[in-house]
């Protein structure tokens, strides 16, 4: 009995036991779930703080790190101002309605932030069904998306939203490259305001004031907004959804984008140092919103283009949404310029006739060409006179003036007095030079000329040809050229001298006669002197042989 009694007590302390650690789980369960919930308040107030803050901005960026339900960004949180947005139209939706939400997103330093990825963040804000692209990921495949990213959604609107201002934040991964050259990944959000209407009936005079009211609530916090070191440039502007109308009361904010679609220059070929006339074509990309009262200012900082009347403005009264426009400037190239490609640079300053001022940039390339010119020298010529049917050769040396570069450079001789073969020389660079050497032929005389003419046929950097014709020394006449004993020109003085030609004929100096006749006699008479001494000596030699006496010998010599 006390046996059963023990195991009793035992058994009741056990189940006591774990009872309490039941208890005890269950309580800690429900302590999680309740600061779960908590924090999961926390971050749905923060967001609908932010976007009631920002309720009058098309676009705008956060730093709350907010959790995306589709995905969770990569990397670290990085600066609003490494990655743009910018609208590519307004956009407005209607509840339970289709919307299309397109925007470009930008690196602001392509050669160090490179573009990965752009989807929308899913939280309790986003006023659009969970599904289709509310899951879509737009990534950057290739060079050009990482350094503008298009992205495009089509989503359908909710049916529980009220008329006014909805945020929709997406989230922007990018690489950062590092001076060291590592790399590291990092994440923006950007957020896009769109006005919603509801299609429940409420009238357009109530969403009106409601809107008007959200707009006088947002002016205290708006320059505050535009203030902030986060604020983005690239971001654009949506006033609703209203349309632009000349004859309307309202205006639509959105800034149009205003691109140089080309240009067209008279003369056409831009030549350093000489004054061109440019026009310039813009289009107002908008469709909506048009271009008023525009002032565009046109040049460079290197001041490579100057204009002829001393104002680098132009005034431009209006450019239609949709339409092109046409700025008209004389300028003049700097004379100094290399034969290259220069930058143009096209600032606008304008407004949409409704109050609204915006700018817009855009730049052209302007190439600009060298005046080409030869300069000959060092002419030689062998023989220094060429006879008519007589062949020789016409060396010399091809200076290029300019500081552009020609090619294909062959020389020809247009010129009666001589024929010539094409010859071949080949490519000069800028400032440097090359030697020619052309095989001629006499045809005619040309001693009151004393030159022939050449043309010089070359190619410049895009493949046009030109010919410069240029004259150089080269005298044909009679064997030496004397032809009528006229003066010879200034390229053959180094064949006068009157100590050997006259104006008749030529001559011998009498002087010159003597001499040579006396010295004809000298040595007539040395080698006569020579014989007969040679000749005595014989006999002498023979006689002595034959009587065998030296003294006969001395005697008879």
């Amino acid at each position: 009995m006390k046996i059963m009694k023990n195991m009793s007590k035992r058994m009741n302390k056990s189940f006591m036991a774990l009872l309490m650690c039941v208890v005890m789980m269950l309580s800690l369960i429900s302590t999680s779930s309740i600061s779960y919930a908590t924090e999961a308040d926390t971050t749905t107030n923060n967001q609908t703080t932010t976007s009631e803050d920002n309720s009058q901005t098309g676009t705008s960026t956060s730093n709350n790190n907010s959790t995306s339900t589709n995905t969770d960004p990569n990397g670290t949180l990085g600066k609003n101002s490494e990655v743009g947005i910018e609208l590519t139209k307004s956009i407005t939706g209607k509840s339970g309605k289709s919307v299309t939400v397109a925007f470009v997103l930008k690196s602001n330093d392509p050669t160090t932030i490179k573009l990965k990825s752009v989807y929308p963040v899913i939280d309790t804000a986003f006023p659009f069904e969970t599904s289709g692209d509310a899951y879509k990921i737009i990534s950057a495949d290739d060079a050009e998306k990482q350094k503008t990213l298009e992205a495009t959604f089509k989503m359908t609107a909710r049916n529980d939203l009220a008329t006014g201002y909805h945020s929709v934040r997406f989230i922007g991964e990018y690489q950062k490259v590092a001076a060291d050259g590592s790399v590291k990944d990092f994440y923006v959000i950007k957020t896009i305001n769109i006005y919603f209407t509801n299609g429940s009936g409420e009238s357009k005079d109530d969403s009106d004031d409601k809107k008007q009211e959200e707009d006088e609530k947002d002016e205290d916090t708006g320059n505050e907004d535009l203030n902030d070191d986060s604020f983005d440039d690239s971001d654009s502007y949506d006033d609703g959804g209203s349309s632009y109308d000349n004859g309307g009361s309202e205006a639509e904010a959105v800034a149009p984008k205003l691109i140089v679609t080309g240009y067209k220059t008279e003369p056409e070929k831009i030549m350093a140092g000489q004054t061109f006339k440019i026009t310039i074509h813009i289009q107002n990309t908008s469709k909506v919103t048009n271009v008023c009262n525009g002032k565009f200012l046109i040049g460079n900082e290197a001041g490579s283009f100057t204009p002829t009347n001393g104002s680098n403005a132009v005034f431009v009264e209006s450019i239609k949404a949709g339409e092109t426009g046409d700025i008209v400037m004389e300028m003049k190239a700097g004379a100094d310029l290399s034969q290259k490609n220069y930058s143009l640079v096209i600032k606008g300053d304008f407004d949409d006739g409704r109050g609204n001022n915006f700018t817009s940039s855009d730049s052209l390339t302007l190439p600009v060409y060298q005046k080409v010119d030869f300069n000959i020298t060092e002419v030689s010529m062998t023989p220094e006179v060429l006879g008519v049917g007589e062949e020789g050769s016409l060396m010399f040396t091809i200076n290029n003036q300019s500081t552009a570069g020609v090619y294909n450079v062959n020389i020809n001789v247009k010129d009666p007095a001589v024929t010539a073969t094409e010859t071949y020389v080949g490519n000069i660079a800028g400032s440097s030079s090359a030697y020619a050497t052309l095989l001629v032929t006499g045809v005619e005389e040309n001693p009151d000329k004393g030159k022939i003419t050449i043309e010089i046929t070359y190619e410049d950097s895009e493949g046009n040809k030109e010919t410069i014709a240029k004259n150089v020394p080269c005298v044909v006449g009679e064997g030496m050229g004397l032809g009528d004993g006229t003066e010879l020109d200034e390229f053959e003085a180094e064949f006068e001298d009157e100590e050997y030609y006259d104006d008749e004929e030529s001559t011998i100096s009498p002087i010159l006669i003597v001499v040579i006749v006396l010295v004809v006699m000298g040595i007539i008479a040395g080698v006569i002197t020579f014989l007969v001494l040679r000749r005595k000596k014989r006999m002498a030699e023979l006689l002595a042989e034959e009587d065998g006496e030296d003294d006969l010998y001395d005697e008879n010599f």
